[in-house]
């Protein structure tokens, strides 16, 4: 390698240089430094052949430091520096190839290369028969960043030329890039009108046309996987994360497919139907569903499943899993699957369910079971199912009722049993939280913002002070009064009603055992059976007389069993603790 001083005029830009400066500002300040300092860096140039030879002599091809050439040049015009003003310059034998590979090394990583410069230089790497992989490790980019300085290269001259000259922006001019063919680019350009012309909202929208963003609803209804083994072209926009599947046809048929082999399978699953919204002729919001009545999990089971979900809340709420050691990453793995199973069988629709219900798919493209037919009844619920095959099933506002009085009985217990509140308060916060369809805590406790607290509407509290207010409060009393107010507190969370508790009974006595309670004041005999059916009444009355009650007007047999059931302090099974003994009726 040969080191030269040249004037500029033994010095012409070679095609391959990479840099073409147009900003005067930049300009200006390189030739105040050119002029304070001198040539800093050496140009680069290649060795002349005959064509670049005239009567003066050789001439040299500047393929790095096109910069410093306009610079010295306009300032020899300005008078500045002299006619035989010398730079210096390194002469280097390389080819065409060579000479763009290394002109556009030294001006990559340059802050003032104008990217119009940039790409152009990349497509011509690109002309020559490197692969946007080759020409990335070359430089030391991403693929992606090659490829889209390759696209902003492919686009149409006349789009190129007004970015060049500040009539388009940068966000533009990368929105035209989505389109590789360079006539529908030119037609999007002179077809948008004013500001959308420059606008990429718009130019996107025009150039995609009929494509479908690989995030729209269907194209995850079909899942990419069979759409591209169907053949289906995905075309990346190189400056966004947005992705385009192109192939109308193939989605469409992909579509209609799924849809056929989804009807058919939970046709042939005993589901009474498949239908899409469209088909069922009505709104999203004016679906029915009926919930699955479960393979019936246990209690271990269902203490398991909330146990799982207060884990996975926990601990895994918002963490991405594929940073997590390989140790927790296998723990999170074995938690989750051992969740999903048992959640599964716990959405379980029933046979018969199924051959009165059906499946829906919704406006949003999602799976709905367990859907009755627009203007239908429900024939499935599984409580009105019971009470016909069962005479002595109580009903759902029965039900309700006993379970209003439980949760009262036992908030008035919690509230004289301080030491006991205590321990209820430590029981309650271990097992929160707990899922919403599978509740197995005997209260509602929460921690909340300041200046609210926990409570259901029986207990009635509500704060209307500050945290502060309520904290110096607390903080100010002695143990012994702190202990009866937290008492009081936790009293106002207790909840065994039925609406919590609907499949635990288990819990519910075991609550009302730990504190002694006694449901008998809070048992409103008199609407117990007046709501009652009379199989109901006449059972309760052989249990409570040992004697069948002679089948007559419902009134009088409702006055005959009110009565014993006062005499002997007789309670429903759905209240009895341990404690119940029950009198016999004379």
């Amino acid at each position: 390698m040969e080191q030269l001083s040249l004037t500029t005029d033994r010095l012409v830009l070679d095609p391959s240089n990479a840099r073409r400066m147009r900003d005067k500002d930049s300009l200006a300040s390189l030739k105040a430094s050119i002029l304070a300092l001198g040539i800093i860096q050496p140009i680069t140039v290649r060795p002349p052949d005959a064509a670049d030879r005239d009567l003066e002599g050789d001439r040299y091809r500047v393929f790095a430091g096109g910069r410093r050439l306009s610079a010295v040049t306009e300032l020899i015009i300005e008078g500045k520096l002299p006619l035989d003003y010398e730079l210096p310059a390194l002469v280097k034998d390389v080819d065409d190839t060579g000479a763009d590979e290394m002109s556009l090394a030294e001006n990559i990583l340059r802050r003032n290369m104008l990217p119009v410069d940039e790409f152009k230089a990349f497509s011509r790497l690109a002309e020559q028969g490197m692969s946007a992989e080759d020409i990335a490790l070359h430089f030391g980019q991403t693929v992606k960043f090659v490829r889209g300085r390759m696209a902003l290269g492919n686009l149409h001259p006349v789009i190129l030329a007004a970015f060049e000259n500040e009539e388009l922006t940068w966000s533009a001019v990368t929105a035209y890039t989505i389109a590789e063919d360079r006539d529908a680019q030119l037609q999007t350009y002179e077809g948008l009108e004013g500001y959308q012309k420059n606008h990429a909202h718009y130019i996107r929208q025009k150039l995609s046309g009929s494509a479908m963003e690989a995030d729209n609803k269907v194209a995850k209804f079909i899942g990419e996987e069979a759409y591209r083994a169907a053949g289906g072209v995905i075309q990346e926009d190189l400056f966004q994360e947005n992705r385009y599947w192109t192939s109308s046809q193939i989605i469409e048929d992909l579509k209609l497919a799924k849809l056929e082999q989804l009807r058919s399978d939970y046709l042939a699953d005993g589901w009474s139907f498949f239908k899409t919204l469209e088909e069922m002729g009505c709104q999203d919001w004016e679906l029915r569903s009926e919930p699955a009545i479960g393979s019936g999990l246990t209690e271990e089971q269902i203490n398991r499943l909330d146990e799982l979900g207060n884990i996975i809340e926990t601990l895994y709420d918002g963490v991405d899993p594929d940073e997590l050691s390989p140790e927790d990453k296998a723990a999170y793995k074995k938690t989750t699957e051992e969740y999903d199973t048992l959640e599964k069988v716990a959405r379980v629709y029933t046979s018969e369910q199924k051959s009165q219900l059906g499946v829906v798919l919704d406006s949003y493209l999602k799976i709905r079971v367990g859907v009755l037919e627009v203007g239908k009844a429900a024939k499935s619920d599984a409580a009105a199912s019971k009470a016909e095959k069962d005479p002595l099933a109580l009903s759902a506002p029965t039900l309700s009722e006993l379970g209003k009085a439980a949760t009262t009985a036992l908030a008035q217990a919690v509230e004289a049993q301080p030491d006991k509140a205590l321990a209820l308060l430590a029981a309650l916060l271990e097992l929160a939280p707990t899922s919403p369809w599978q509740q197995h805590r005997p209260g509602r406790l929460s921690i909340g913002a300041p200046g609210v607290t926990a409570g259901n509407a029986n207990y009635g509290l509500a704060a209307k002070r500050s945290f502060s207010e309520a904290f110096e409060e607390y903080a100010a009393m002695k143990a012994v009064d702190l202990k009866k107010a937290l008492a009081r507190l936790v009293a106002g969370a207790v909840d065994i009603s039925q609406e919590w508790l609907p499949r635990n009974a288990d819990m519910r006595v075991a609550t009302l055992d730990a504190f002694g309670v006694d449901p008998t004041p809070h048992f409103d005999v008199d609407s117990f059976f007046t709501a009652g059916r009379k199989p109901i009444i006449a059972a309760a009355y052989k249990e409570m007389a040992g004697q069948d009650l002679k089948d007559g007007k419902k009134g009088d047999m409702v006055a005959i069993a009110v009565d014993a059931a006062k005499k002997t302090g007789w309670l429903p099974e759905y209240l009895r603790t341990a404690t119940y003994k029950p009198k016999k009726a004379k």
